[in-house]
């Protein structure tokens, strides 16, 4: 399995009015520096890929797969197969594929 990592901070939004709307971490445009190369490389799937230019393109289609088209992970909705720990500063993300 290869592992796809990244760190956010954790942000609450709210309504007009006061009341909590959702807690949430903002998606970055997901990169190889947000990989585990070494497991790409090896991969079934994803192996013929991780070292050629479409790389970018292969990781914008995973990211869709997981997180649908929000560029928030909400923590009330946190997808499955996602890991989230919220024990830092920023909180770390990972899943794998």
């Amino acid at each position: 399995m290869a592992t796809i990592t990244f760190k956010g901070k954790l942000e609450t939004v709210e309504y007009v009015d006061g009341t909590l709307a959702y807690t949430g971490i903002k998606i970055p445009v997901l990169k190889k520096s947000h990989c585990d190369m070494q497991a790409f490389r090896i991969h079934a799937k994803y192996g013929y890929y991780a070292n050629s230019d479409l790389f970018p393109v292969i990781l914008k289609g995973i990211k869709k797969e997981i997180f649908g088209t929000s560029e928030i992970l909400k923590m009330e909705s946190i997808p499955e197969g996602v890991r989230v720990d919220t024990s830092g500063f920023l909180c770390k993300v990972s899943f794998d594929v």
